[in-house]
């Protein structure tokens, strides 16, 4: 939680949202999943879709509740509209590449893994798609 001196960031949309607690409704939308409510979830992201509409995180959230259910070209379509949201979004684009590896499109896949790298090289994005990329060389990722 910031202290008083430090400014909260405010997502601006449909309403101004506090960060904190657009993290806070993500967080809740990503708990339904795990509980297995799937419909729960997808509602909690659409909500957060329709109050943050320019923001790509609600659009990559429910890109990774369909890739959760094993659809993973509605994943792909849900991270690809992210990443037309905000084309510079190495989250976005992170996912993309996981989408398209699943999707056994390999050559897309490490193109959009290598690119997620490039965009953001040291932040979590960049993590997890240095991961996948160590999955896959290693052959973990063969279904």
């Amino acid at each position: 939680m910031p202290s008083e001196m430090e400014p909260v960031e405010v997502l601006k949309g449909l309403v101004d949202v506090p960060q904190p607690e657009a993290a806070l409704m993500l967080e809740a939308g990503y708990l339904f999943i795990e509980m297995g409510k799937l419909r729960d979830a997808e509602e909690v992201f659409v909500g957060i879709c329709a109050l943050l509409p320019e923001s790509d995180v609600p659009l990559v959230a429910l890109g990774n509740l369909e890739f959760a259910q094993g659809r993973f070209q509605r994943a792909l379509t849900h991270h690809q509209a992210a990443l037309k949201l905000r084309p510079h979004s190495a989250l976005a684009q992170a996912h993309v590449g996981e989408a398209l590896l699943w999707l056994k499109k390999t050559d897309e896949a490490l193109k959009a893994l290598h690119k997620a790298i490039d965009m953001e090289p040291g932040g979590m994005p960049a993590t997890f798609a240095k991961s996948l990329l160590d999955a896959h060389a290693a052959g973990e990722l063969s279904r």
